[in-house]
């Protein structure tokens, strides 16, 4: 299994800065393949199942990861999982009715 590597550049430094100008580091980073991500938040409302589609559509099938943030129902015993994933949708469901916020992680990598 590859992995994939990301290095962090200042960019500041590709342009002359002069001495008496302090100027704070504008890190960017870069991987040496293509790398799409996107955050969201999904607000579940007495419901054990929600689906958001993304904002655009992936290259490939992305990987995903789930977390509930805020449970106002009371029960600390919910479990959040992705039950599916397409390019340009997920389906995220629990293992009982939830009322509050699960933010999702979706990461996309080339493959070489």
């Amino acid at each position: 299994m590859a992995y994939t590597k990301f290095k962090k550049r200042n960019m500041n430094r590709f342009r002359k800065v002069y001495p008496y100008v302090i100027r704070e580091p504008r890190n960017h980073y870069c991987a040496d393949r293509e790398v799409v991500i996107e955050v969201a938040s999904i607000e579940f409302s007495n419901s054990s199942s929600e689906t958001y589609t993304f904002k655009e559509a992936f290259p490939g099938v992305p990987y995903a990861g789930a977390i509930s943030v805020d449970n106002s129902t009371g029960d600390p015993n919910v479990n959040v999982y992705v039950s599916s994933i397409t390019k340009t949708a997920i389906t995220v469901d629990t293992s009982g009715p939830l009322s509050g916020l699960v933010h999702i992680h979706i990461i996309y990598v080339a493959d070489f």
